[in-house]
């Protein structure tokens, strides 16, 4: 729907003439809504536009600089072990007496109830703190016992992975873990499949590890090649975002074979684009290609002619993230062919029509 809306304010900024106005679809009784919806997909029938530039430029304001990669950590031990609410540690009471070995849950204070010694808080202990003072509390009623502690479950040890993984979710951060094992440990990063072609769904420029609400100067991309200064040591509490291609997708419409919305990446081509929604039907007019850019308030339309592209008389556009390519109609396309092509746009014109009185 944002997208409609997107053309339809557009084109109703611009006059409804060309040089080929004899040849639009006119029919004489145009209900409100079908005049709406034609303005709106953008028929061949518009004023001359200006072709787009070979690559986004700063008049676009597109022009952004390369993305700097994060300096990464020269510096990253493993975290030291403690035990955290959550976890289950092995107790085993040695003595003049024979004590099984038991297993015991660490409850949301940090404490566990140790028999014959009640609640003891081993909120934050590595192991040996913990077994030494476990003992003193036993030893109140068993003057000869000895202690040993073991982690049976790293349950409290938690890290978040969420966004465009195969299995999001809360991972156990066992000691000497790495964000690449963690990541594999999620299924690795999505990937969308389309027939034979397989599509990047992450965007691993904007991955982020955030340690105690501030991000980690660290690539995650460059994580999952295993460079060391990025690949640092998880740590209990640590959430790992990978966002969606999906806020950077190019939505291809009009008369395109299959249209989508086709996942944005750096150098992202037109005829790329193009062959991702399976290329322009019959009945296309690939001389009349329009690239919405920029935003509502103030977007540009263009008029890209693949005819020119493909015989190499003019560059192919390098695409921008949040373009609209829309593929206009050739100007002898039959009335049906028309009104089947907009009748899903009638519908969603009636709709809004409806919702904005």
């Amino acid at each position: 729907m944002q997208r409609f809306l997107t053309l339809f304010a557009i084109s109703k900024s611009v006059p409804f003439k060309s040089k080929v106005d004899e040849h639009c679809f006119r029919p004489a009784r145009m209900g409100r809504a079908l005049l709406i919806s034609m303005v709106a997909a953008g028929l061949a029938c518009g004023p001359a536009l200006p072709p787009p530039p070979a690559y986004p430029t700063a008049e676009d304001g597109l022009d952004a600089p390369e993305i700097e990669t994060p300096p990464g950590l020269s510096k990253d031990s493993p975290p030291p072990q403690a035990i955290l609410p959550g976890d289950v540690v092995r107790l085993r009471i040695m003595s003049a007496e024979s004590y099984e070995p038991v297993e015991l849950w660490v409850d949301d204070l940090g404490r566990i109830h140790v028999p014959f010694g009640g609640d003891v808080e081993v909120l934050g202990l590595g192991l040996t703190d913990a077994e030494s003072r476990i003992e003193q509390v036993v030893r109140q009623y068993d003057r000869y016992a000895r202690v040993s502690l073991a982690m049976h479950s790293f349950s409290g040890h938690r890290v978040t992975v969420t966004g465009a993984v195969d299995k999001p979710g809360v991972y156990e951060a066992r000691p000497g873990l790495r964000i690449a094992d963690i990541v594999a440990s999620a299924g690795g990063t999505r990937v969308l499949i389309a027939g034979a072609e397989a599509t990047e769904a992450a965007d691993m420029e904007g991955a982020r590890i955030v340690r105690d609400g501030k991000t980690l100067p660290v690539s995650v991309k460059h994580a999952l090649f295993g460079e060391s200064q990025h690949n640092v040591f998880v740590r209990p509490g640590d959430i790992i975002y990978v966002p969606w291609m999906a806020s950077r997708q190019i939505p291809v419409l009009g008369d395109v074979r299959s249209a989508r919305n086709v996942p944005f990446h750096e150098g992202l081509r037109l005829t790329e684009a193009l062959a991702a929604a399976g290329g322009p039907s019959r009945t296309a007019d690939t001389a009349d290609i329009r690239i919405v850019r920029g935003p509502l308030s103030r977007a540009k339309v263009y008029r890209a002619n693949l005819d020119d592209v493909m015989k190499g008389d003019t560059t192919d556009v390098v695409l921008a993230p949040g373009d609209v390519v829309f593929v206009t109609e050739h100007w002898f396309a039959t009335t049906t062919d028309v009104i089947n092509r907009l009748t899903p746009i009638l519908a969603t014109a009636a709709v809004f029509s409806t919702l904005s009185r």
